[in-house]
């Protein structure tokens, strides 16, 4: 650091020396502020994007001295992390140099070895710099208990070891990738872990790879809320995401590839999860969810999913109107509690009288469809209509369907059929 803090005076002195002023602009940029900027790049300090307090280098090709340079690099992950500051109102940035020679950056720590200070983890590339902990009694790659930012990173989880598991609140991962491609038990990729209810993660562009579907959970979202997940990609997995604990609420997941899965959302506990541009493909249940899971917020969810006619027969569910022009006293149900989530699609509703009629369709607390047909003697006695997608509702598992009605002149019934898509 002090090294760094002579070269950058020694610049500025220069420049000034040289007669370049703070009227001297490089792209619209004060000259000093660029030779400042790029004295920091170089030394590799702004390449995170976020301040840090000190530092610290890893490569194969350096000699241990002291993780100042890359001259000087720390040889091992571990090594960094054990030197970096535990002061909780300091960060250290750790850039990682590509490991081609052993293929692989060895933790080789016993059980699961943990870090309590604050860092960034910075590689080259998610293919480039790979991590593992091969040590024979290793339970995990790595732990974090202090502020985390994890940036290009590859981690392989082996054998038998859990991936990151993340305790505190306001975690980072980008651009990193984790594989279970050679586990032969059940394990956890990515794991943020908050004893009471962590806030503000954004785990953003991560690709997840397991091996047959049954023995790695990619992502594991433990009382964790408020937070951001983006671009993530899941194949070959137990399970895509899981979450659980009850202060797993208001997340957003945002442009998910969830494919190949046993399970590709396992919803446990929370509330007010939003969930918007997600594909599944290949999965055996696209998502699980328990019945006393609330009020999600879904939108634009892509995938091969089944059509069904609800009720299965030609004779529909009947509901009778009110008296004179009235709705229907009590609700009537269409469909009974729902075993996944699903979207109504469609329906189809005959009238037995000609004149109008209005039939509506709620989940017990909002009505989300009022339509309107009209019945005329032996022609056009029934009516079809398709909801459009981007504006329908998905409902969650255990919703009940029901209708109303009424007509022109009352004391008529309605036939109605849903067209159903589970999710």
């Amino acid at each position: 650091m002090k090294k760094l803090k002579l070269i950058i005076i020694f610049l500025v002195l220069f420049c000034v020396t040289a007669g370049v002023s703070g009227d001297v602009f490089v792209n619209g940029v004060p000259a000093i502020a660029v030779v400042a900027d790029a004295t920091l790049q170089a030394s590799g300090m702004a390449t995170a994007g976020r301040a840090a307090t000190a530092t610290l280098y890893v490569s194969p090709n350096g000699d241990g001295t002291d993780g100042l340079t890359w001259d000087t690099a720390y040889t091992t992950i571990q090594a960094a992390l054990t030197a970096a500051s535990t002061d909780v109102n300091e960060c250290t940035l750790i850039l990682i140099g590509i490991n081609t020679g052993a293929n692989h950056y060895n933790i080789n720590t016993t059980g699961d070895p943990t870090f309590t200070g604050n860092y960034i983890l910075q590689g080259s590339h998610r293919t480039w710099t790979k991590i593992m902990n091969d040590h024979g009694s290793a339970t995990s790659i790595l732990n974090f208990t202090g502020y985390t930012s994890l940036i290009d990173l590859n981690f392989n989880l082996g054998v038998n070891e859990n991936g990151i598991e993340i305790t505190s609140g306001a975690a980072r991962v980008n651009h990193c990738q984790f594989v279970g491609e050679n586990l032969t038990s059940e394990r956890t990729a990515l794991h943020l872990n908050h004893a009471t209810g962590g806030k503000h993660a954004k785990i953003n562009d991560c690709y997840f790879l397991g091996n047959d579907k049954t023995k790695m959970t990619a992502l594991k979202i433990t009382q964790y809320g408020y937070s951001n997940f983006e671009r993530v990609r899941v194949h070959e997995c137990l399970a895509g995401i899981q979450i659980i604990g009850a202060a797993s609420d208001a997340n957003m997941f945002y442009v998910c590839d969830l494919g190949d899965c046993a399970t590709g959302l396992d919803i446990d506990a929370g509330n007010e999860q939003h969930f918007r541009d997600l594909i599944f493909h290949h999965n055996t249940t696209n998502i699980d969810e328990f019945a006393d899971v609330g009020d999600h917020v879904w939108g634009n969810l892509f995938g091969s999913t089944p059509i069904s006619t609800t009720p299965d027969n030609f004779t529909g569910v009947t509901v009778a109107t009110g008296a004179g022009t009235a709705w229907t006293a009590s609700a009537v149900t269409i469909r009974a509690a729902a075993a996944k989530p699903f979207r109504v699609i469609g329906i189809s509703a005959e009238a037995d009288a000609t004149e109008k009629f209005r039939i509506k369709l709620s989940d017990g607390t909002n009505t989300f469809a009022d339509i309107l047909i009209e019945g005329t003697a032996n022609t056009n006695k029934r009516e079809n209509f398709s909801f459009p997608r981007g504006t329908d509702y998905i409902f969650n598992k255990g919703t009940v369907i029901s209708a109303y009605s009424k007509s022109e002149s009352g004391s008529n019934n309605a036939i109605i059929w849903l067209e159903i898509q589970e999710i």
